[in-house]
């Protein structure tokens, strides 16, 4: 049994909730590595195509490789987080990235390139960060999950924000190949407190989700009956339960639609805007502003996702996303931008809903787990999506064919999400 004096070591009295130290260091992390390696590194798309005579389509496929990667790896890094705790794995994954990162800045060739962003860095993203993180935070909360998860999802949004424009001025001061080794070094350093800070579980540490006292015998029967405790209201389903519900499937297609277009877009957006007549500046002043938009907006409902329905604002926030992305297709240039702009912001903001969902459909015991395996079905999208835009660009010299694809899968993403309802997990 855990002693007191181990308990108070964590949380003294009157003194934060040591979960919340989870919160603020996996917030740190995401929002330099998930902001330069997911939501800054098409920031380098053009440059790296220019300098290695890349097309579009071959650019396309190192992006798609790495989304390859990770629904291979998705799945083991889940059952590894959910075994062994998420300290180790952010330990392992952040130096692989940041050291990946620092050696890509040498490569001269198109395969170098390709061996190094989806065989080393993307390994140690898929091990160190997103869902990683996430089954960090989720394993600390129940009744605030909502508000943990949103506060670490906001912080991939703000990385999105400020790194691009970091990368961007790191770019035309110091060229792409200095401003990727500093981004590696960085987040090599940072990975280190970071993982001294984490801890995987509140119980092993001697405390409870949500920072809850411990319970006296004689106060369990009345806390179950008045619904006080965490513990006795969260359903944990394993993984078999978990995957014979219709909402596991339902959410899943929702990811698959909703990551894989999103994704794709992301992956050419400069390439996008450049063809609507936006210079390398503008174009990343306005991805900045969309990221931007979308710090708020993930606080805001992913908290929201917690005291209202998750399915509604799931349908509601993609095909908010449809309309922009038809909107960039028919309307002129920067009217259409704009549009395009706060509905892949709002795209962006909803993205913590869906994953509060899965946590609070399925609980905490497997949540790295189930990810993992939705991983492997939403990376496969995530492949195929981004080198179909590439094909068309190549081939047509537009992106029109993508834009009119694209639209109707975010409407299925907000079907499949609507449909979705929570289950109730039975006793066997």
């Amino acid at each position: 049994m855990t002693s007191r004096r181990q308990r108070n070591e964590f949380t003294p009295p009157n003194r934060i909730f040591y979960g919340w130290w989870i919160v603020i260091v996996s917030s740190i992390l995401g929002m330099f590595g998930n902001g330069s390696i997911s939501n800054g590194f098409p920031r380098f798309f053009e440059p790296i195509r220019s300098d290695l005579g890349i097309s579009y389509f071959r650019m396309s496929l190192v992006f798609s490789l790495a989304r390859a990667e990770g629904g291979v790896g998705g799945p083991l890094v889940g059952w590894l987080v959910d075994r062994y705790g998420a300290r180790p794995m952010i330990f392992f994954g952040g130096l692989l990235a940041g050291i990946g990162l620092m050696f890509l800045s040498q490569a001269r060739s198109y395969w170098a390139l390709v061996f190094l962003f989806a065989g080393v860095v993307s390994v140690g993203k898929t091990a160190a960060l997103g869902q990683t993180l996430m089954a960090a935070v989720n394993q600390w909360f129940i009744r605030r999950k909502a508000l943990a998860l949103s506060t670490l999802m906001t912080s991939f949004a703000a990385g999105g924000a400020f790194v691009v424009l970091l990368l961007d001025f790191g770019i035309s001061q110091i060229g792409w190949r200095s401003t990727i080794f500093v981004t590696g070094l960085f987040i090599t350093l940072l990975t280190i407190p970071v993982a001294l800070v984490i801890r995987s579980r509140p119980e092993d540490i001697g405390l409870l989700p949500d920072g809850d006292p411990p319970l006296q015998d004689s106060d369990w029967e009345n806390s179950v009956v008045s619904g006080q405790t965490s513990v006795s209201v969260e359903q944990n389903f394993t993984v078999k339960q978990a995957l014979s519900t219709n909402s596991f499937w339902l959410i899943l297609l929702g990811v698959i639609t909703r990551v894989s277009a999103t994704n794709a877009i992301i992956v050419h957006i400069f390439p996008i805007l450049e063809l609507k007549g936006l210079d390398e500046r503008t174009a990343s002043a306005y991805v900045a502003f969309m990221f931007l938009m979308a710090i708020p907006l993930r606080f805001v409902l992913g908290v929201a996702g917690g005291k209202f329905s998750s399915q509604k604002l799931l349908f509601w926030g993609m095909n908010i996303g449809a309309i922009g992305i038809f909107a960039l297709w028919a309307l002129p240039s920067h009217l259409g931008v704009v549009i395009f702009m706060v509905g892949l912001a709002i795209v962006e903001g909803i993205t913590s809903v869906n994953w509060l969902m899965v946590g609070d459909y399925f609980g905490r015991s497997r949540f790295a787990t189930l990810m993992g395996v939705m991983s492997v079905f939403h990376n496969f999208g995530m492949f195929i999506a981004p080198l179909f835009a590439g094909f068309v660009r190549d081939y047509t010299g537009s992106y029109d064919i993508v834009l009119l694809t694209f639209a109707p899968v975010f409407v299925i993403s907000a079907v499949s999400f609507a449909l979705a309802r929570k289950p109730v997990l039975t006793a066997v």
